[in-house]
């Protein structure tokens, strides 16, 4: 299940409102609770940044098969891509790029963040978006003939 900002922080309010009725009640002056709520307040926040940035697997899937049509899906590998292409002229352009650029292509085709690439091939993100629009202009090359 993917992360629900506005539930986590109805459950965190409802939990610290009940904590700081305890503490009252043990008498706990104001200012130590009211410092005790910004420090837990931001350690909330800092939490709820985390587990706004992760995606489960399964939400995952569901987004990829959401946004991808069914023959994009059968594609999981270079030799998919290459067995793919029909026209010539393109399947020649593509065996003559480079196989990391290759593996890039075919991670963008199943939905994967530029980020996410460059963590999987070792590489900056900024090789990567290059390394695409190299291959955009290869592509581009080929259609203006």
């Amino acid at each position: 299940m993917a992360y629900n900002k506005a539930r986590e922080e109805y459950r965190w309010k409802k939990w610290k409102d009940e904590e700081e009725r305890k503490l009252r009640e043990q008498g706990m002056d104001e200012k130590s609770i009211q410092a005790l709520r910004e420090s837990d307040w931001a350690n909330f926040k800092a939490d709820r940044r985390y587990h706004e940035r992760q995606v489960s697997i399964l939400d995952y899937l569901e987004i990829l098969l959401d946004e991808t049509d069914a023959a994009a899906l059968q594609i999981q590998s270079v030799e998919d891509l290459l067995d793919s292409i029909d026209d010539e002229q393109i399947l020649h352009t593509l065996l003559n790029t480079d196989r990391t650029t290759l593996q890039i292509l075919v991670l963008k085709m199943l939905g994967y963040a530029t980020k996410e690439i460059a963590g999987y091939l070792d590489m900056p993100e900024q090789t990567v978006y290059s390394r695409i629009r190299r291959l955009k202009k290869k592509m581009e090359k080929f259609l203006k003939q």
